[in-house]
């Protein structure tokens, strides 16, 4: 080993606390960028494999209904590479465990690998072929068990296993079918009912999979399909395929069409993977940054403490580039063991990550690969930034002169303060404080880049803390604000709204309001927008909206409230007029002319909104409704749901409770995740501070020496150099918290999608936190730092070297 190497590791050693400081915060800028990156790739490239190999429709295309041979047709079209035509229609779905749910019927044909959307197996067998018996000229009949497969998670929730029986209610019948697997497919990835759902309730909502004849036969469809998937053609022009196809489709009543990009499912998923591909980016730059910062500072004061060292190495004959590179080499081997142990430990975050995706997503593939590129980038982006902090601290070294080197620097010139010509303010102040004041302003560098790494560890305290004010905030907005409703029971058609009166006399209901939702088109300037429409009684109590300054609005007499999803998209604003063309699968499409009289915005979902009357114009009825809204006495609950179960026009039955309760279960990964991330922030601020307060200590030990021998007790001369400490870190706090909220924005903007967004609410205890935390890791950062104040040997220190 040569001279030079012994010295560094000399160096390494008696800098210990400091190298493993900012080798912590490499490990973690290096841990989170691997972990990210990894779980991004996985997730992405199992998704990418599983839609390519179960052929994931381009295109969707819902109808009233239309004869199965229309596929031919749409085969013609230049561009199409593929169509099916299937079943697809949500029913109830009675089990004793969830009482009533929601089931999303879905066909297939066998073989199933030649269907678009089709299914992997997971446990069991698929289907068999239809038994079909009957003489010549005969409807046939088809005998045997109804065989249907059903999605995994909807299985686990719900206790089912080969052979058991489902119950659904179809055409207003209930009809067992038999469970023989379970199995998924591209479009249920992440299985939610609509876009107004917050999140997966798979008790309550399952996908239900079986042939298409018996599909036709349960929803007297014979012959017929109600939906169209569409493959095309690399390069193919999606807009004006769909244009051509919804011509052919028009006279069996065109309900819906929408491209890949905005079915449900997959756009959850896009919207998990931006996410994570901003962040994999945005958190590692703050580790690496500061720990950048922190190198340059600690070579910086290495370089000026050993400038007799440097003069001596010159005069035995090493030249600027060796003694540079050796400097150097201390960054470097802070990256490689940064690096080292943020590989291994970013592996281990990366696996959690894998697993609790795993949870959330219906992706059979698997999703924990180790991703050597995002290693070997690791490596490279840790190595690179050190080398490039080292190599820019090192730069001085080139004008020290080996003669001049043996003399002691001079010292730096004085000057006064901002503060001392505050002369009303400085001499108010002790004498320890003013040494502080001086010592901060004589460092400006280190005083800028300490309260810099303060403020992103602040910041990032802020940013951790207020994922649990958001939630907080969207459960009282959704389910305490918006939702007031104990229940909310659809129909499966609409029905006259003197037939609630059986609902009213329910004992327990205390109050009940109707509803009619209506999925309709909205059009406007040559746009149009699939959107929902919901009327609902003016001075409706059960039910609450918001506009986009979180101000209630109350449902109007005449006009629309529409949703800002939908107004923006349309570039419609209050007082324009749109066109409403109804789509709800049932009688002739109704058009009518709308005025915009405001705006709603929802957290969770979209959705327009008329009074109930209007509705009623729209679709040229009197008096329907769709579903009600019920407010309960609690004591009355059981009951409710037991007659509930006994009404076969029932198609839904929503519990605000136990959507809550779905909720609730849910956060643990959230609390997770959070945890981590204060305990990232806490050791970045640690860091920052810890290697400031041993450099200042460090360069001050002669002039603390010093006034130890004058009389200052430890605890004064500690003092000092805490007072140093909160100068820069109690303005990196203040600065802090208004940064974290401009980091909050700053994500918000960057993960949120047009089915899900979360408010920027932070309420003051996540400020109070934020700052609590921040003193704390300045203490903690300062105890540890100042230990050498009582190991100070008064006399060496005070020896004069010269």
């Amino acid at each position: 080993m040569s001279a030079l190497y012994k010295k560094l590791w000399r160096t390494i050693g008696k800098t210990k606390g400091q190298f493993i400081a900012v080798a912590a915060v490499v490990t973690v800028g290096i841990a989170v960028y691997i972990a990210m990156t990894t779980a991004y790739f996985n997730l992405n490239e199992s998704k990418e494999k599983f839609y390519r190999d179960h052929n994931f429709a381009d295109y969707y295309f819902q109808v009233v209904k239309a004869p199965q041979q229309v596929t031919k047709q749409i085969e013609t079209i230049p561009g199409v590479t593929g169509v099916t035509g299937r079943i697809q229609k949500d029913v109830t779905l009675v089990n004793d465990y969830n009482k009533r749910a929601t089931a999303r019927l879905t066909s297939y044909s066998l073989p199933i690998e030649q269907e678009i959307n089709n299914l992997q197996l997971l446990t069991g067998r698929f289907f068999a072929e239809e038994t079909v018996t009957g003489r010549p000229g005969e409807q046939p009949t088809r005998t045997g068990d109804i065989e249907i497969l059903v999605d995994p998670q909807y299985a686990e929730a719900n206790h089912l296993d080969f052979n058991d029986t489902v119950t659904i209610v179809a055409e207003g019948k209930t009809v067992p079918l038999t469970m023989v697997g379970t199995a998924t497919g591209p479009e249920f990835i992440y299985l939610m009912k609509d876009a107004a759902t917050l999140l997966p309730d798979p008790r309550s909502f399952g996908i239900i999979a079986m042939s298409r004849e018996r599909a036709q036969q349960l929803l007297n469809l014979q012959g017929q399909v109600n939906q169209v998937l569409v493959t095309l053609a690399p390069g193919t022009d999606a807009e004006k395929v769909a244009e051509q196809v919804k011509s052919i489709l028009e006279p069996y009543g065109n309900l819906a069409d929408y491209p890949r990009k905005q079915q449900l499912s997959n756009a959850m998923l896009e919207g998990e993977l931006d996410g994570l591909k901003a962040s994999s980016r945005f958190m590692p730059a703050i580790f690496l940054g500061i720990a950048a910062a922190i190198q340059f500072v600690i070579l910086g004061r290495l370089v000026r403490s050993q400038r007799l060292q440097i003069g001596v190495m010159k005069a035995l004959g090493y030249n600027n580039r060796q003694v540079i590179l050796h400097y150097t080499g201390y960054s470097v081997l802070v990256a490689l063991c940064g690096a080292v142990m943020g590989t291994l430990l970013g592996l281990a975050l990366a696996s959690v990550m894998s697993q609790a995706y795993a949870i959330y997503f219906n992706l059979p593939a698997t999703i924990g690969a180790v991703n050597t590129q995002a290693i070997l980038y690791g490596i490279i982006l840790s190595l690179g930034v050190s080398t490039l902090a080292g190599l820019t601290a090192c730069r001085s070294v080139t004008a020290i002169n080996p003669a001049e080197s043996m003399r002691s620097e001079p010292p730096k010139g004085g000057g006064k303060t901002l503060v001392e010509n505050l002369s009303w303010l400085w001499h108010r102040l002790d004498t320890s404080w003013k040494m502080s004041i001086r010592s901060a302003a004589r460092n400006r560098s280190r005083f800028a880049i300490t309260m810099v790494g303060v403020v992103f560890a602040v910041g990032m305290l802020v940013v951790s803390l207020f994922t649990i004010d958001a939630v907080d905030y969207m459960i009282e907005s959704h389910f305490h604000q918006s939702q007031r409703y104990d229940y909310l029971i659809r129909f499966t058609s609409p029905v006259k709204e003197n037939e609630l009166l059986n609902i009213n006399r329910i004992a327990g209901v205390n109050r009940a309001e109707p509803l009619l939702e209506i999925p309709v088109k909205i059009k406007f300037n040559g746009k149009n927008e699939d959107d929902s429409i919901t009327g609902l009684e003016p001075g409706t109590t059960l039910k609450r909206l918001r506009d986009p300054r979180e101000q209630p609005v109350e449902i109007p007499e005449e006009g629309l409230l529409v949703s800002q999803r939908t107004a923006d998209r349309l570039g419609a604003k209050v007082g324009d007029t749109v066109e409403v063309e109804t789509l709800l699968g049932i009688g002739p499409a109704r058009y009518a002319q709308v005025k915009i009289v405001g705006i709603n915005r929802q957290l969770v979902g979209a959705g327009s909104f008329v009074s109930l009357d209007q509705a009623n114009l729209i679709l040229q009825e009197r008096q329907l409704a769709s579903g009600v809204m019920l407010k309960m006495d609690p004591a009355f609950t059981a009951q409710l749901e037991e007659e509930l179960e006994d009404m076969t026009a029932v198609s839904s039955i929503l519990s605000r409770q136990q959507e809550l309760g779905n909720f609730n279960q849910n956060m643990d990964a959230m609390v997770y995740s959070i945890s981590i991330m204060v305990i990232f922030a806490l050791l970045l601020g640690f860091a920052i501070v810890y290697n400031s307060s041993v450099i200042s200590f460090s360069e001050r030990q002669r002039e603390l020496a010093s006034l130890r021998v004058l009389g200052f007790t430890i605890k004064e001369v500690s003092g000092i150099l805490l007072k140093e400490n909160l100068l820069q870190s109690l303005l990196g706090v203040a600065l802090g918290l208004p940064f974290g909220y401009l980091m909050v924005k700053g994500y918000i903007s960057a993960v949120s999608t047009d089915l899900f967004t979360m408010p920027v609410i932070i309420y003051p205890t996540t400020y109070i936190y934020s700052a609590l935390g921040g003193f704390f890791f300045i203490i903690v950062a300062h105890l540890l730092a100042v230990r050498g104040v009582r190991q100070l040997q008064l006399v060496e220190v005070l020896k004069n070297k010269d």
